[in-house]
């Protein structure tokens, strides 16, 4: 969700009050940091003005590999602050940023000398806060059931932010968004290079965000992105460069394959780990084809956007559920996009390309080994080339 959710609070169950009336507490989480961020700076802003922030307000932002004995000790910090008046009689805020402690069913948070910490902590917050103190507390995720998300809900606010899923919410809210960022930087991009983009970046508004601005100061006077733009300037955050190249070759371009394969194997990226990585690649594949064509799977909208919806029958079930990677799971957007890619070639050619890079791996560790990189090319011009011949007859036909 990208908007943020407000749970409701209540102003008089706790002698906590701020001179105003309003809640002391206020919970602020969710994957989309960027939001969430935000969020939190502007009710610290509201609370404490940037005037006042010398002496009105303690911040605490802990490393975010601290071990148990050390986020014990930041803890009982913030317990201490918090009973701590405020300086010459005036208002207080605590201002907890990216603490990484509050879900008890990973570290820190589910180590017991942990969970005595934070019951300690929600112990205080219950009792109530001296008058003129108040708490933000900005997180990537919190448990729902704890008494720690469960005291925020009751006695303060709470403000979540989570980076969309589901396909509806990515359409709804967050590409509206991403057309914003694009207007306000004066650029623009196709409903092709635009759904690209958002594959390569991910739904973190964060990340988003930051790769809009490098393409703003890359493209110059040009306004328009193209496809060649991203695949320059935007790095994929699935697998790193490894998937790159396996989404690269999944297009059945062979010279755009070739010059991103070139420019992996200059930075020293390894043939074998590309090999492999696009062997993982090309089973996806072939799982979505045959769900396409066995009518399991379908595809439905435009180019501006794609939805990936399933009809699988019982002897389909059977078969789906004893894969190692089952389609239907995941994220529902890469999903989307992955079968979008898969629909572009019959399920017989995937299969064949993947027994290729199979044998392309052999070729480069058997016991004749070829020079890895140069199997890599030989692999992709001989598969890719298929199809560069085949276009070249039909045209030469017309």
């Amino acid at each position: 969700m990208m908007s943020s959710n407000i749970s409701k609070h209540s102003t008089k169950t706790t002698s906590a009050q701020d001179a105003e009336g309003g809640s002391p507490l206020f919970l602020v989480y969710g994957t989309d940091d960027l939001s969430a961020t935000r969020k939190a700076d502007d009710i610290v802003n509201r609370l404490c003005p940037p005037e006042e922030q010398a002496f009105g307000l303690e911040t605490f932002d802990p490393d975010a590999d601290l071990n148990a004995d050390a986020v014990c000790a930041f803890l009982r910090n913030v317990t201490e602050a918090l009973l701590t008046p405020p300086f010459l009689g005036g208002a207080k805020t605590v201002y907890v940023r990216n603490a990484p402690f509050f879900n008890p069913l990973v570290d820190p948070g589910k180590f017991s000398s942990v969970k005595e910490e934070t019951t300690r902590l929600v112990g205080r917050l219950k009792a109530g806060l001296p008058e003129g103190v108040r708490l933000v507390l900005l997180t990537r995720a919190v448990h729902k059931a704890t008494s720690f998300y469960k005291t925020f809900q009751s006695l303060g606010e709470v403000h979540a932010f989570d980076s969309p899923e589901k396909d509806k919410e990515i359409e709804r809210e967050f590409i509206p968004q991403v057309e914003k960022l694009l207007a306000a930087k004066g650029i623009t991009m196709s409903g092709e290079v635009l759904a690209l983009f958002l594959d390569r970046a991910g739904s973190s508004l964060r990340h988003v965000t930051t790769e809009i601005e490098k393409l703003s100061l890359y493209l110059g006077d040009r306004t328009r992105v193209t496809a060649e733009d991203l695949t320059l300037m935007v790095a994929p955050i699935r697998e790193g460069k490894f998937w790159e190249f396996a989404d690269a070759f999944c297009t059945g371009d062979l010279a755009h394959t070739l010059r991103v394969m070139h420019r992996l194997l200059g930075q020293g990226e390894n043939a074998v780990g590309l090999i492999i990585n696009l062997q993982n690649r090309l089973r996806d594949m072939l799982v979505l084809a045959d769900c396409l064509k066995r009518g399991w799977a379908h595809l439905s909208g435009g180019d501006r956007w794609r939805k990936l919806s399933w009809s699988v029958p019982p002897d389909g079930e059977a078969l789906l559920s004893t894969l190692e990677k089952d389609p239907r799971k995941g994220n529902p957007y890469a999903a989307t996009m992955l079968a979008a890619q898969a629909a572009r070639f019959p399920a017989g050619r995937w299969f064949r390309w993947l027994n290729a890079a199979i044998d392309a791996q052999a070729a480069m560790t058997g016991g004749e080994a070829i020079d890895p990189a140069a199997s890599l090319e030989i692999f992709t011009t001989r598969t890719l080339g298929e199809l560069a011949v085949r276009h070249r007859s039909c045209s030469s036909t017309r």
